[in-house]
């Protein structure tokens, strides 16, 4: 489905991250799917931007993106009133597991997970918020994901006391707790909580991976279980232990 809708809310979390709102009420997006965003109104870029659903409450749709390259801080520089056009929802949604909850967020992947979060705290499921950035400056959302979780913990790698990756957080984690994990963020970060082998099924939101977000550049590729999946439309949510990262 294609709506062109108008951006009623912009604001900036940190210095390079931000976030739109718009109303589109009548949709129903889930945890693991997103939406592909127009930046430009010509035909360059030529590919949209796949973007997560941050938040969806009310009929107000909230993305969060970082910018990291020309199509992202061409969307960073629209403004409240302007038209936002956007494509989807696309991707398989998860079903949400009613189970103890662990939640691993590296950098912007902090965006789909708080989604996610508000889902479970909806169904009163008890989940911990691991959330760790590159300085503490780059932590978003802190205030909410209080209010949802039943536990956040916030680390960064640089410019504070403690230095520490989220992954580095959880080997100091009692893992044996909780009964299902899900993780997103950086392709490094997966791979590095793949090699820990927690005693609990990792749920990855491979959204690092994506590129024109809707089947047709066949650069989403992973193999997954010996066999090769595209991650826009066959995830992008996958069971971690799954995921050949050499392929």
């Amino acid at each position: 489905m294609t709506q062109t809708l108008t951006i009623r809310k912009k604001q900036w979390y940190s210095k390079d991250t931000f976030g739109l709102e718009v109303y589109a009420p009548g949709i129903d997006p889930q945890p693991g799917q997103f939406f592909q965003l127009r930046v430009g109104d010509g035909l360059d870029p030529f590919l949209n931007r796949p973007i997560s659903v941050a938040s969806y409450t009310g009929g107000k749709l909230l993305f969060i993106t970082k910018v990291v390259g020309r199509g992202t801080d061409l969307l960073s520089q629209k403004h409240v009133g302007e038209k936002l056009m956007m494509l989807g929802p696309f991707g398989t949604a998860i079903n949400v597991i009613r189970k103890k909850s662990l939640l691993i967020a590296g950098g912007i992947g902090v965006a789909p997970l708080y989604f996610l979060a508000q889902k479970l705290s909806k169904h009163g499921v008890f989940c911990t918020f691991l959330y760790g950035a590159k300085r503490p400056e780059d932590i978003i959302l802190k205030g909410r994901i209080r209010k949802i979780a039943h536990r956040a913990l916030f680390v960064a790698e640089y410019g504070s006391k403690k230095r520490m990756t989220a992954v580095q957080a959880v080997r100091g984690l009692e893992t044996n707790a909780y009964e299902v994990a899900y993780a997103c963020g950086p392709r490094p970060m997966l791979i590095e909580l793949q090699q820990l082998r927690l005693p609990i099924p990792v749920y990855a939101f491979c959204e690092d991976f994506l590129g024109c977000g809707c089947g047709l550049c066949l650069g989403c590729a992973i193999l997954y279980k010996g066999t090769y999946k595209r991650i826009c439309t066959d995830g992008p949510v996958f069971e971690l232990s799954g995921i050949d990262f050499n392929a």
